[in-house]
């Protein structure tokens, strides 16, 4: 499973609940990672699965809940379009590269 649904969980567990609750979820989940996650990293799903199921034993909300709480919300992250433009002027590069041809 891709990093950037991990890294969306945690923020929304954060953003959600708190950062209180972030740490002893990772620690209750006793994952392989440590939680230490990167958005372009690749995790097993299982770490995933003690994830959810850490946070319903935490909070007392049944897992099904959380997981279509949080598919929401991921659905709306990927579907919402990039915030700005990137950096690097990278249109405006190619272009010029393009013109020289």
């Amino acid at each position: 499973m891709k990093g950037l649904v991990f890294t969306e969980y945690v923020e929304f567990v954060e953003d959600i609940f708190s950062a209180d609750i972030v740490d002893e979820m990772i620690e209750m989940a006793e994952l392989p990672s440590q939680g230490a996650y990167t958005a372009v990293g690749t995790y097993h799903h299982v770490e995933m699965l003690a994830l959810v199921t850490a946070l319903s034993q935490l909070t007392d909300t049944p897992v099904s809940h959380l997981v279509q709480t949080f598919g929401k919300h991921l659905f709306g992250r990927l579907s919402a379009p990039p915030p700005c433009e990137p950096p690097f002027p990278f249109r405006r590069v190619f272009q010029g590269v393009a013109a020289r041809s």
